[in-house]
């Protein structure tokens, strides 16, 4: 019986006790040999990276591959992920106590692939609002413009490239193209009329809509109207004043999670917007806004960085582009794309990390990304002393 009485007892202040320990040690608490084995809370490092099996190290120190999870003592740590034939990534992390801070390193191939979409020419290309498909036409031999559509996703069988597929045949000349709000339709403008094709369809046929073609698109810019003060509507009270009246040309990620400006006037984005997430990025951030500068806003994690900044002019009290900036989003969502003459290079939206992913000859600087963020596609001109067309071409990126 007394056996039993000491069992019972020790059994209530071992669980509790045991509880108590495991509690602290999914908070992150580790015995600290500095300070004698006594419990010292630590802040986890969620490393991940695509494509995964890469390397991690901290402060230089090989710790373990990616896509896991390392407790490290609060503090600032250098955190960089190599992998071969792979540009490094390499970031400051702060570490705070029992939060996670998460690192997701998207890795560029140092030696990408280039594989030829078109070989008789890509005029006017022009990428859908959805980011899936691209309409470019053909001016063919017999004098008639050949309309074709390229689709940028992915097919069920897990093929990236597609050959582009003819829309339809016309005999006058295309000088414009614009797709319709739901990616659906698309119009083709000649000098003295209009059409509009419908990709959607199985065996598309132009409409000649010449006498519609204004409504059709007042319609249109009504939709997409419409669609961006939705958007707007869901950024707070504050930041919709600032964007309202000291800021132009916003563009939405892909996701919808941040916002790309260029800021027309001095302002300043008060604090705490939004309630930060743990683990937010702790890259240094710029709230106090330039005119000409670009920013990017963070919807989930309250934080404003400068990207980029554009040529400007103030007449008659308007602020007025004079050299516009050549940025875009990445389909990740966190990655922005700078398009230079001759070159590419994406970049993270905290300005960390750019990498260079193309280098060479390109039509206009037109590079975008497919979807998938797997290729980039460009026009280029890679014999101009044997042709004087640009085609289309895919630059693998992972």
């Amino acid at each position: 019986m007394r056996s039993r009485i000491l069992l019972f007892a020790a059994t209530l202040i071992l669980v509790p006790l045991l509880t108590y320990f495991v509690i602290l040690f999914a908070r992150g608490y580790r015995p600290n040999r500095d300070s004698g084995g006594s419990l010292q809370p630590t802040g986890i490092l969620a490393a991940t990276s695509f494509p995964d099996g890469a390397q991690l190290y901290i402060n230089s120190q090989f710790r373990s591959a990616t896509n896991s999870n390392v407790n490290l003592t609060p503090g600032t740590y250098e955190v960089e992920i190599k992998k071969d034939t792979y540009f490094p990534w390499k970031k400051t992390v702060e570490i705070k106590p029992e939060e996670v801070s998460r690192t997701q390193a998207v890795l560029f191939p140092t030696v990408p692939s280039l594989r030829a979409i078109t070989t008789a020419g890509a005029d006017l290309p022009t990428l859908s609002p959805d980011g899936t498909k691209v309409v470019f036409i053909q001016t063919q031999t017999n004098r008639t413009t050949a309309v074709f559509l390229l689709d940028l996703t992915d097919s069920p069988l897990g093929i990236l490239n597609r050959d582009p597929k003819l829309l339809s045949s016309l005999s006058t000349k295309i000088s414009g193209l614009k797709w319709s709000p739901d990616s659906k339709q698309v119009v083709l403008s000649a000098s003295n009329s209009s059409y509009i094709v419908d990709v959607s369809a199985g065996n598309p046929q132009p409409t000649n809509i010449t006498t519609d073609l204004p409504s059709l698109l007042a319609g249109w810019e009504k939709i997409q109207q419409t669609r961006e003060s939705l958007k707007f509507a869901a950024l707070p009270k504050s930041l919709q004043e600032i964007l309202a009246s000291s800021a132009a040309g916003l563009v939405w990620s892909p996701k919808e999670t941040k916002v790309m400006y260029t800021a027309t006037a001095s302002a300043t984005i008060s604090d705490n917007l939004v309630r930060q997430l743990p683990g937010s990025s702790t890259q240094t951030q710029q709230r106090n806004l330039k005119p000409g500068n670009v920013y990017v806003y963070d919807l989930e994690e309250d934080r404003n960085f400068a990207i980029g900044s554009v040529k400007f002019e103030i007449r008659k009290g308007n602020f007025e582009i004079i050299e516009p900036h050549r940025l875009s989003w990445f389909p990740t969502s966190a990655h922005f794309i700078k398009v230079d003459q001759g070159a590419v290079t994406i970049t993270e939206y905290d300005t960390q990390n750019p990498t260079v992913v193309y280098s060479g000859p390109m039509e206009d600087g037109y590079a975008l990304p497919y979807p998938s963020g797997r290729q980039l596609l460009i026009l280029s001109n890679l014999n101009p002393t044997l042709s004087k067309i640009a085609n289309l071409y895919a630059v693998s990126l992972r």
